[in-house]
């Protein structure tokens, strides 16, 4: 068989596999899919990745530097799009489905734990754990940071692209948007980390926008315990949320609200 007829064939074939991906997409975002169905087709996803990476990386070995550059791409959409979508179903049913990146792979994963992109033969099981989704709230920033860093980001057990799936995978709104544009790979992880320290990581701005929230209190007209309760919960939580940021509770309202309310 000639090169050009092989190449054919793993062309149409990386065709079909990519077909098949986006086919299995469509099905894990179907709301009306039951646990076994997520389970099921988030397993099928996982082999047909494996199987397009094989086959990509066979592709690759016909292509000259500039077909490799533009093929590459190809390789990055499916298999980012992919891996989110999986991690986003295992957390939706809390199944083990395998987040691999598109590189090659030596073996298929196994169903009852979690295989990453780490070093051959190393299986990580992370702790059950509440890390909230962050939307760009800067006030939200520290909750949410610090239980993902002591979690996934000081977790040497993962590689740095299972850190970056991770980490895109608890975006959305705003934060997804500041970010959304870099590939995920090894190498870009750590620029996605910084451009979200730098953007809502700041101290003083987090300070801030606590401060800015409690001095523009909207007053409520709803006396009933459930608004007034409601209320207090918010004011206690961004006084907490000061408090561990360095800024003592009562200077803060003294120096903002008047002397008289610090009995």
């Amino acid at each position: 068989m000639s090169t050009t007829e092989k190449l054919s064939i793993l062309k149409r074939m990386q065709t079909t596999l990519r077909t098949a991906i986006t086919k299995l997409s469509t099905k894990l975002n179907d709301s009306n899919s039951t646990q076994a169905d997520i389970e099921f087709n988030a397993e099928r996803l996982q082999i047909k990745l494996n199987e397009l990476t094989l086959a990509d990386d066979e592709i690759y070995d016909f292509l000259n530097d500039q077909e490799y550059s533009e093929d590459i791409i190809g390789c990055e959409k499916y298999s980012e799009n992919a891996h989110l979508l999986l991690f986003n179903s295992k957390k939706k049913a809390n199944t083990s489905a395998a987040i691999l990146p598109c590189s090659r792979i030596g073996s298929s994963p196994t169903s009852d734990s979690i295989h990453y992109a780490s070093p051959p033969n190393v299986t990580v099981k992370l702790p059950t754990v509440n890390i909230n989704t962050f939307y760009g709230e800067i006030e939200e920033f520290h909750s949410f940071w610090e239980p993902f860093e002591n979690c996934i980001v000081k977790n040497e057990g993962l590689s740095q692209i299972d850190k970056h799936v991770f980490v895109r995978g608890y975006l959305d709104a705003e934060a997804k948007r500041l970010v959304d544009g870099i590939s995920i790979t090894a190498d870009t992880y750590t620029m996605t980390k910084e451009i979200l320290k730098s953007k809502y990581g700041n101290k003083d701005k987090i300070i801030q926008a606590h401060l800015d929230h409690l001095e523009n209190l909207t007053p409520i007209k709803d006396l009933s315990p459930s608004a007034l309760n409601e209320l207090y919960m918010d004011c206690n939580r961004r006084l907490q949320a000061l408090d561990a940021l360095g800024e003592r509770k009562n200077t803060i309202i003294r120096e903002n609200f008047g002397s008289e309310n610090t009995s």
